[in-house]
């Protein structure tokens, strides 16, 4: 045995503690890779809130074994919650200090394995509820937050400007689909494990959800689909519909806390509805229109009150090596921006034609997938004027295009609202994320959806976007809906 190992880790090598697995186990999770010689293995008892017992396995070098040992002796009979907070550092002096040089992934590799026991636990508990839609029906807590931790500064910074404000708080990473290995991208394997190293820094509980199942059916479906009809969709948005806030208050409810929380900036206002934040030029409400009346009501959004510039300073005066992580991607899962790549691998597109708006044929195209209204470059047609997708026809397989000036809408129509306020305290709609507010009236199209006349022309409103309505002051969010074609 190697003199740099100290007793505690020959203690444990000698007598290990709660060696084995789980006949029948709430959860088990697995870390490592056979091919680099080190495995670890947990399994776990959950009842009341309670890891009544853990066991784990390890296949690998000293360090690791023993780091297993340790981490299952600190673990068994703790409350969820505190089996959760255990952090590398706790490891580390359980095993009497640092490991040797070359030896620190012992503590990465078995945490690792028994967070995805947690896991397990979790997606075991709620059954369908990960892959359908959790729509509540567990006990809301009195108190206590959960807050999303995607890896990046502001949900950081969301945790622990709770924390310090008193509340219990339990952090939690989504795993949304399989992000390649080193990238930034919000759930990548990397991600998730810096994300659970802040949380336990700063002391804080910390779990995973595994909602692949979830997004791939509400989100990266519904993004390819939506290409293929024809429609620009907003991912950010379905996501916020149907999967984040969900999964939040699920794991709050089976952890028997009130709130959810997450690094969005905007603010909850009575109704409840959302409201826009301090920091104008990062405001979020745009695409937080969809979350359902009753999750807004447990929602929190501490970034709200905050300037982007503060949240950074905030970082960085508290010592979190988040402090000047980048700025996320816009769609997490298309790492490299190629959108049409990432739709084609999926669609079976077919050319057709490029027409202008009398019919008359311009040109070939690949596939109606690659374009969307408003679009400029990659037409593959030229003309003596820059020319503009005007509209995408799916059943035709036709592109038309246009000048300008032809981009212009005086009407937009918006169907599947979701309304926080009275809709006739609406007064004017935001239809693209970047873009401003524009004066309107509204009024039913008498077929269950609204249709919005604008007192100044807007340009290229796609099918698919968001139109999100504000008041008369321009603060507040009374609903929002999808941009529609006809009565579609």
């Amino acid at each position: 045995m190697p003199e740099a190992y100290s007793p505690q880790v020959i203690d444990h090598l000698v007598r290990p503690r709660h060696a084995g697995r789980l006949d029948e186990p709430s959860g088990a999770g697995e870390s490592g890779d056979a091919a680099c010689g080190d495995v670890a293995t947990f399994s776990v008892l959950i009842r009341e809130k309670r890891v009544e017992e853990a066991r784990y396995e390890v296949f690998g070098c000293a360090a690791c074994v023993a780091a297993g040992s340790a981490l299952a002796e600190l673990v068994n009979g703790r409350t969820l919650l505190d089996a959760a907070r255990v952090s590398k550092a706790d490891v580390e002096g359980a095993l009497g200090g640092p490991l040797p040089e070359g030896k620190g992934h012992a503590l990465t590799l078995v945490l690792d394995a028994l967070h995805k026991a947690f896991e397990d636990h979790w997606s075991r508990t709620a059954g369908a509820g990960l892959v359908e839609g959790y729509s509540g029906g567990g006990e809301i807590g009195a108190g206590g937050v959960v807050a999303a931790m995607s890896g990046g500064v502001d949900s950081a910074v969301t945790a622990l400007l709770l924390k310090e404000a008193g509340h219990d708080v339990a952090a939690v990473t989504f795993r949304l689909h399989d992000g390649e290995k080193g990238s930034r991208s919000c759930c990548s394997p990397d991600t998730v494990l810096f994300a659970r190293d802040t949380a336990h820094r700063m002391g804080l509980p910390h779990f995973t959800l595994n909602l692949k199942d979830l997004f791939n059916k509400r989100v990266m479906q519904d993004f390819v689909g939506s290409y293929e009809k024809g429609r620009t969709p907003n991912p950010c948005v379905a996501c916020n519909a149907h999967v984040k806030f969900h999964a939040a208050a699920f794991l709050a409810d089976e952890l028997g806390f009130r709130h959810v929380a997450t690094g969005h900036y905007a603010r909850v206002a009575e109704g409840p509805s959302l409201a826009r934040p301090a920091d104008e030029s990062k405001d979020q409400t745009y695409v937080l229109w969809p979350i359902p009346k009753e999750l807004l009501a447990r929602a929190v959004f501490p970034l709200g009150d905050y300037r982007k510039t503060e949240v950074r300073r905030i970082a960085e005066e508290r010592g979190l090596a988040v402090a000047y992580t980048p700025e996320s991607q816009d769609i997490c899962f298309i790492p490299d921006g190629d959108y049409r790549r990432f739709v084609r691998k999926t669609v079976s597109a077919e050319p057709g034609e490029v027409v202008d708006r009398e019919g008359a044929v311009l040109g070939r195209h690949a596939g109606v997938v690659d374009f969307t209204v408003g679009q400029r470059r990659g037409i593959g047609v030229s003309a003596p004027t820059p020319l503009y997708v005007t509209e995408v026809r799916p059943e035709s397989k036709q592109v038309v295009v246009g000048r300008r000036k032809d981009l212009e809408v005086r009407e937009v129509r918006v169907r599947g609202l979701n309304w926080f306020l009275p809709p006739g305290e609406a007064k004017s709609v935001q239809v693209r994320y970047n873009g401003g507010p524009v004066a309107c009236e509204i009024r039913a199209d008498g077929e269950g959806g609204w249709i919005a006349d604008l007192e100044e022309p807007v340009m290229g409103v796609a099918a698919g976007q968001s139109a999100v309505f504000y008041s008369a002051d321009g603060e507040r969010v009374v609903g929002g809906g999808v941009v529609a074609r006809g009565l579609e």
